[in-house]
């Protein structure tokens, strides 16, 4: 019997999309000039990037199918609730249950929810700490191939995005969610 390592495969389609667009992504300080420029470019990359990996990896349509699932819930809550008002119409409104969402949603428990206030609190301060690494590491980046091209290699910013694709290449082959089960298309081999 496999075990379930064995049983499942690195996305091949998503490490390449993953390093490709990394080193692309660094690599753009020597292909553009202007500032207001490589925004632009980098801009496209990026898109490129997520349209690839959205359009032919495995996790990627499997991404666009939960988005399909969850628009198609949203609808059915948004006409259950246009159902629920025109019912609330013949009631009184005042009598409708506070928890009126959450028994929608079918929250089983909805007292054991964080307040809002300390989800958003917490939410900002991982998106701040998120944005603060990425901020440095992206100047680190620019400032490697700077400190390149000023010893005279040539397509310093390239090197920087050959190494920092590599290790991203690197980093999704060997994240379990980027593996899928043996077979074509990741479906369960016979």
């Amino acid at each position: 019997m496999k075990t379930p390592a064995e049983s499942c495969r690195v996305d091949v389609r998503s490490v390449a999309i993953t390093g490709l667009t990394t080193m692309a992504w660094y690599a753009v300080p020597d292909a553009v000039g202007p500032r207001w420029a490589r925004a632009l470019v980098k801009a496209g990359v990026l898109a490129g990037g997520l349209g690839l990996g959205l359009a032919v990896t495995t996790e990627g349509r499997s991404a666009l199918d939960g988005m399909r699932e969850m628009r198609g819930g949203l609808r059915d809550l948004r006409d259950t609730g246009a159902d629920d008002a025109a019912a609330d119409d013949a009631v009184d409104r005042g009598e409708r249950d506070d928890n009126a969402l959450a028994a929608d949603l079918d929250l089983a428990d909805a007292d054991t929810l964080p307040h809002p206030v300390v989800a958003g609190a917490a939410a900002a301060g991982v998106l701040a700490v998120v944005v603060t690494v990425a901020v440095a590491g992206e100047r680190w980046a620019y400032r490697r191939g700077e400190r390149w091209r000023a010893r005279g290699l040539r397509l310093p910013h390239t090197r920087v995005g050959l190494i920092l694709g590599t290790l991203a290449a690197a980093a999704t082959a060997l994240d379990p969610s980027a593996a899928r089960p043996d077979g074509p298309e990741g479906r369960p081999a016979a």
